[in-house]
């Protein structure tokens, strides 16, 4: 018998679970997309002057370097680094730290990721509740032997399931951090 001369006949609750495991699969997907982008947004200038401080702190470091191997050559380049170590670490570091002392996060930032982290969690908790709902209608049709499309149901129900629950540690995790500011 060909695949194509099979009639695929479905139980309503196997539709539902299909289209629940969808639904929910897109919701957990838009969640993470959202989660990510609100952190850009919010915190972008904060992102940016990390990256121009470390590549600032690089440029010193390699600098301070060259001029560690040109002091050396000229011999006083070995007094120096008895007396005060390897100063190029010393000044990438401190560049590093001058150029971040101007990104701490406002009160307002905070306040905003806060909130958008708790919709986030909820948003999650419902997701995990409908995955649950969504894999047990699925058995439940696999048991009946009318649903044949149960293997991607169930691969986006567990998704579903792993990634709510990754999502409601991870924004738990966010707000004990944010807490600490």
């Amino acid at each position: 018998m060909n695949y194509m001369d099979e009639v695929v006949i479905e139980s309503s609750a196997g539709k539902f679970a299909r289209i629940l495991a969808i639904v929910i699969f897109s919701l957990t997907m838009g969640a993470l997309a959202t989660a990510i982008t609100a952190d850009i947004v919010i915190f972008a200038e904060q992102i940016i002057t990390f990256i121009f401080a470390c590549i600032a702190s690089v440029v010193v470091f390699i600098f301070g370097f060259i001029l560690v191997i040109i002091s050396c050559v000229l011999i006083f380049g070995i007094f120096i680094l008895e007396n005060y170590g390897f100063w190029p670490i010393t000044w990438a570091g401190d560049a590093f730290r001058e150029i971040m002392a101007d990104a701490i996060p406002t009160q307002e930032q905070i306040t905003t990721m806060a909130i958008i982290r708790i919709n986030l969690i909820v948003l999650c908790l419902i997701i995990f509740v409908f995955s649950i709902i969504c894999l047990s209608l699925n058995k439940k049709a696999k048991k009946s032997g009318a649903a044949i499309k149960v293997k991607r149901t169930k691969a986006f129900g567990v998704l579903s399931l792993v990634f709510s629950l990754l999502g409601v540690f991870m924004g738990l995790g966010t707000l004990l951090i944010l807490s600490l500011f």
